[in-house]
């Protein structure tokens, strides 16, 4: 083995880290049973990368819940404490509060689960205008759009004048 002393010393350990590298991944040769076949495998490092950044389908992810959230009255929800869901005088359930200035907590779930699917109705049809090369799928994406926004703005309309009108 040569002398490092005289060389710098970080060549030095670079130097040290390869010889320790070189001595540790020789194959010993192990005991085994006669008559039977040594499996032949090798183990290898397993190597995780932590990201550096953070994903930007997970930011958008984030903004997303957080709009649904917000949509969704989560804010009156912690603020009133309403009720889970409501009944009549006979006893059958109620989606919708009969009065405009509350909610119950199951009417603002589906208001914003509504509006999150017209929401992705609207990225549909942006989708449609970003592919040039795929007419048939983009088709597909702008009716597909439509009919998610036709349908989130029919059910919130009727959703809104049921409240408005005391009961559907």
């Amino acid at each position: 083995m040569r002398d490092f002393k005289n060389t710098r010393t970080s060549e030095y350990l670079s130097k040290l880290n390869f010889h320790l590298v070189m001595n540790l991944s020789k194959r010993v040769r192990l005991p085994w049973l006669p008559g039977l076949q040594r499996p032949n495998f090798t183990f290898y490092r397993i190597r995780i990368s932590i990201p550096t950044r953070v994903p930007p389908s997970f930011i958008f992810g984030l903004i997303y819940l957080s709009i649904l959230y917000i949509y969704s009255g989560g804010v009156y929800d912690i603020v009133e404490k309403p009720y889970a869901r409501g009944s009549d005088q006979k006893g059958n359930p109620v989606l919708l509060y009969t009065n405009q200035d509350r909610q119950f907590l199951i009417e603002g779930i589906v208001a914003g689960v509504i509006m999150f699917v017209g929401a992705f109705g609207l990225y549909f049809m942006n989708q449609a205008t970003t592919d040039p090369h795929n007419p048939d799928r983009a088709t597909s994406y702008q009716l597909m759009g439509l009919i998610m926004v036709a349908f989130a703005f029919l059910i919130l309309q009727s959703m809104f004048n049921c409240k408005i009108n005391g009961g559907c």
